[in-house]
């Protein structure tokens, strides 16, 4: 299975999805119709419950240069001058970050593999996915701070998670660079590779690991660490009960057991597809 869009393509073998941006001529800049086209496909995928891991990757040297410049000189959102125009930029930015979100929202893990630079909107993106691994050419950069405006798609929001809140804080008003040194040590990476094709191969390799597991166990992980995120400790923990009184299944377990008593890999049951609600 593979589709083609604006800005990205997208390619789905063994449960494994690989959403590749494939503008590397226009450093992989995120176009107007990305931000429409990207939820639709993470939704897809979500929806199939055939999915079980994604890895996000990009042609080319760099790996997103942010929001493409004709945004900014065709939309008239960006040069709002009155109330019911800034009411339409509201609506416009909430719909860019709600693209990102998407991410979250999967009912699997995405895997950003960053190859080079990913300054602005990029930076965004990946801050919105589950793990990040990254090459040694890799450069992170919250680049709206050197172009005289505020990061709104989620990195102000997301970063202080991933790293101290510190560094997330000078980073964001500086708009300084981040090496991949750096960056790993700080822990925004989890893995990092020393070519672009060791980066694919060991982000492919993790999903294929991840796509070894129960698929609702997984999903309920995924679920439980972002809730946590954004909530107390105890009130986590009583998410986590509920959570797990309603997908712990007892038969995965035992599946999980024999394999590793057999040596042979387990087999587990897809995430049942959802239908579209209106």
């Amino acid at each position: 299975m593979s589709s083609t869009y604006e800005c990205f393509d997208v390619s789905v073998e063994d449960g494994i999805a690989h959403l590749q941006l494939n503008r590397p001529d226009k450093a992989n800049s995120l176009t107007l119709a990305f931000w429409s086209e990207l939820p639709q496909a993470i939704d897809q995928l979500s929806r199939s419950g055939k999915v079980r891991a994604l890895v996000l990757s990009a042609q080319g040297k760099v790996f997103c240069g942010g929001l493409d410049l004709q945004i900014f000189a065709t939309s008239k959102e960006f040069h709002a001058t009155n109330p019911i125009e800034r009411e339409a930029m509201q609506a416009g930015l909430e719909k860019m970050q709600d693209a990102l979100n998407a991410l979250e929202r999967a009912r699997f893990p995405v895997i950003a593999a960053v190859q080079g630079t990913c300054v602005g909107a990029g930076f965004d993106l990946i801050a919105a996915c589950d793990l990040c691994f990254a090459s040694e050419a890799a450069k992170f950069r919250i680049e709206e701070t050197n172009v005289g405006m505020m990061a709104d798609l989620g990195v102000l929001q997301r970063l202080q998670h991933l790293i101290p809140a510190g560094v997330a804080r000078y980073l964001a008003l500086t708009g300084d660079t981040l090496d991949f040194a750096e960056a790993l040590r700080l822990g925004l990476l989890a893995k990092v590779y020393p070519s672009t094709e060791a980066l694919l191969d060991g982000a492919f390799a993790a999903a294929r690991r991840i796509a070894e597991r129960p698929p609702v166990a997984i999903s309920g992980i995924k679920r439980a660490m972002l809730y946590s995120r954004d909530h107390g400790v105890y009130e986590s923990l009583q998410h986590t009960v509920l959570l797990q009184s309603a997908i712990l299944s007892g038969e995965d377990i035992l599946r999980s057991v024999q394999a590793r008593a057999s040596g042979a890999p387990a087999r587990f049951a897809d995430l049942r597809e959802l239908g579209r609600t209106l």
